[in-house]
């Protein structure tokens, strides 16, 4: 029983993949050549070097955006960069409601620092306890919203672009470690 659910599972999938793949299919709709042309290209679903490096900078901005669309986000932004689809994808679930405390709290301190600088910050510290009523939630949201948002994309900016180098870096010095190795080889044989 299990292996017809497979076999039929297997079938279907790539009845949609070879739907999706004809060319009359692609040239007929502009929504379907952009799904192509983003989602369809193998370079984003093989881990290279750039495409590696890209989506773990994608993964890592969108994890440091408190927001509840993560993961399309994540997706349509790597897609759009030509980087890998699944690393973005899972790194987006690093933020989770362990990690929201941490990682919203540090957001807040840097949008607070960073507003200071140029404009005026809220003056009403931020609330430790759920607001009582929906007016009370809403002047809330209302006040520090701007300040999480501000701190997660300069937060967000500064990591992606750190966990672009190092992870660029690392693949460089991993393949060079083994480059030598072969040459090591090489030669002793």
């Amino acid at each position: 029983m299990i292996a017809l659910i497979q076999g039929w599972f297997r079938r279907s999938v790539f009845k949609t993949i070879r739907f999706l793949k004809h060319p009359r299919k692609l040239r007929e709709r502009p929504v379907m050549r952009w799904f192509a042309r983003h989602f369809l290209d193998k370079r984003v679903w093989r881990p290279t070097q750039h495409t590696l490096a890209g989506g773990m900078a994608v993964g890592m901005f969108i994890t440091l955006q408190l927001l509840p669309i993560q993961t399309p986000s994540a997706i349509i932004l790597a897609a759009i960069f030509r980087v890998n689809i699944p690393i973005a994808i899972a790194l987006c679930w690093l933020s989770n409601p362990f990690t929201f405390v941490p990682i919203g709290g540090l957001e807040y301190a840097i949008g607070k620092w960073f507003l200071a600088l140029y404009t005026q910050v809220p003056t009403t510290p931020f609330p430790n306890h759920l607001p009582d009523s929906l007016v009370d939630a809403w002047i809330v949201l209302k006040e520090h919203a701007p300040v999480m948002l501000i701190g997660g994309i300069l937060l967000g900016a500064v990591v992606s672009v750190l966990s672009y180098v190092i992870t660029w870096s690392s693949w460089e010095i991993g393949s060079r470690i083994e480059l030598a190795r072969k040459l090591r080889g090489a030669r002793s044989a």
